[in-house]
């Protein structure tokens, strides 16, 4: 079975679309950590402690979210 030109740029764009969005799930993670430290720090007047454990934290938690879709996607495309 051939694979014509627009599956093949279907293709490509959606691998392109699910890139973009593992990036974004990365980035909004890392932020949202940061911003909930940073929030908890001015409300209970500590220093940089609750800055640091939501940066950390949403580092790990948006690798983890792109691990898991990447283990999905890898699953996907062995079927």
């Amino acid at each position: 079975m051939k694979r014509t030109k627009e599956a093949i740029n279907r293709e490509v764009r959606n691998r392109l679309c699910r890139i973009s969005g593992y990036s974004l799930v990365l980035v909004t993670m890392t932020f949202l950590g940061l911003y909930g430290g940073m929030y908890l720090d001015k409300a209970l007047n500590m220093a940089p402690n609750f800055t640091l454990v939501g940066l950390v934290a949403g580092i790990a938690l948006g690798f983890k979210g792109f691990i898991e879709e990447v283990v999905i996607e890898r699953k996907a495309r062995r079927a």
